[in-house]
């Protein structure tokens, strides 16, 4: 055991939503135990959110990123070149943190072993302290990942991911790995969950700390909602991806992942199909949700078939930068 790291990094991501930004940061600078640093990484499109933090915020380092909507993950690694603190924390501008949330989140870095730490991500739904408490951050042996970061088990856990609006890695680690992968676009589902399974790959633990919590209060897209048709496209997308980058494509679960998903979305479409025929709900709505249904369904696996030239891209683009893939 040694003494935990004295410095903190905060990396706040964001596009096109300042007026969250400005209460990212008021609550930062709330914190007990002040961050060392706070990086404010802005892909928006115009120069609202820099006026606000060069004006208000002059404690902040504002930086760019051109690449514009869905590229968080490049957001990071800009905010991860120009961070300087033994631990680097991630957080969304939606994402306010509590007074003690640096000082949980740094604990369990006392421990070598733990190379990456997360929080508790408070959304105001019923129930969410209890849901899902033996299951929290797990990557299940179908391929599937698992969230329940809302849940409080009372105490840390080891876990196999953390969630992107509260995560936190030894700096050294990071660059160790080669930095933060892009190539997870749209609504960036799994750029998170790329960085903590390398992380994990390199010999180090995953500490889900749910004393240091955020209220995540899920702003709204600038380009469509949440769990749309973009976000489950996405999802299917970026999961293959992820599951082929750290893995492989003759990996188990890869494969289990596909013949799971294709499993789901054929029961899905059946049904659909059923009740649009008339053989199972006759009325007007039940036809309705039945196309609800079957087009989601139809997103889903192009998503997933999408998934595959996309990981082939990444992989080489991974070859390329020297960041290695099996």
């Amino acid at each position: 055991m040694t003494t935990a790291p004295t410095t903190l990094s905060v990396v706040i991501i964001t596009y096109a939503r300042p007026d969250y930004v400005r209460t990212c940061l008021e609550h930062l600078r709330e914190l007990e135990r002040p961050a060392s640093e706070v990086l404010v990484v802005d892909a928006s499109p115009d120069v609202r959110t820099r006026e606000l933090v060069t004006r208000d915020f002059p404690e902040a380092l504002y930086l760019r990123n051109d690449l514009g909507p869905g590229t968080m993950p490049e957001s990071r690694q800009i905010g991860l070149a120009h961070a300087r603190g033994d631990i680097v924390a991630f957080i969304d501008d939606d994402a306010f943190v509590e007074p003690r949330w640096a000082d949980e989140l740094l604990a369990p870095y006392a421990d070598p072993t733990v190379w990456g730490v997360g929080g508790r991500a408070v959304n105001g739904l019923p129930g969410e302290e209890s849901a899902g408490l033996g299951q929290i951050g797990r990557l299940l042996p179908n391929g599937m990942l698992t969230g329940y970061f809302g849940a409080d088990p009372g105490r840390d856990l080891d876990v196999d991911h953390l969630l992107g609006a509260t995560m936190s890695f030894r700096r050294d680690t990071l660059t160790s790995i080669g930095g933060i992968r892009g190539n997870y676009p749209g609504t960036c589902l799994c750029e998170e969950s790329d960085i903590s399974l390398r992380v994990r790959a390199a010999g180090g633990r995953l500490v889900f700390a749910p004393r240091a919590v955020v209220h995540h209060v899920a702003a709204p897209y600038d380009v469509g909602q949440r769990f749309d048709r973009r976000y489950l496209y996405y999802a299917r997308r970026n999961h293959v991806v992820l599951l082929a980058r750290n893995f492989g494509f003759g990996a188990p679960l890869l494969r289990r992942y596909v013949r799971t998903t294709l499993r789901v979305q054929r029961q899905h479409i059946d049904v659909a199909v059923r009740r649009l025929r008339g053989d199972e709900g006759r009325s007007p709505m039940d036809r309705a949700r039945a196309l609800v249904v079957l087009t989601r369904a139809v997103v889903e696996l192009v998503g997933l078939v999408v998934g595959f030239p996309a990981a082939v891209v990444a992989r080489r683009r991974d070859r390329i930068a020297g960041v290695g893939t099996p």
